[in-house]
């Protein structure tokens, strides 16, 4: 991203509502928390036999509902959806 993308980003979330500002901000940490997932998940399939993936998945599971207190994810549709597909709980196309 260059400076002038950035500086267009900047001018319009200045522009946002406070509510505007939280879903988008919502929906930017979903995003991201949706490719952390991918990447632990795919390292897993490459380093990992299915019994130790599933260990991972749980344990990781674990921490985001136990110890982080994220037993939800509340997500919008379009978040949801990519959230969703990473999960695998949507088949890719």
């Amino acid at each position: 991203m260059d400076d002038r993308q950035r500086r267009r980003i900047f001018q319009r979330v200045k522009t946002f509502s406070n509510d505007k500002f939280w879903e988008w901000m919502n929906w930017l940490h979903s995003q991201a928390y949706a490719k952390a997932v991918q990447h632990y998940t795919e390292a897993a399939e490459i380093v990992l036999p299915p019994r130790y993936q599933k260990a991972l998945h749980d344990k990781a599971t674990e921490i985001r509902e136990q110890w982080d207190g994220m037993s939800t994810v509340t997500l919008d549709g379009t978040t949801g959806t990519e959230f969703d597909r990473v999960m695998g709980q949507v088949k890719e196309e």
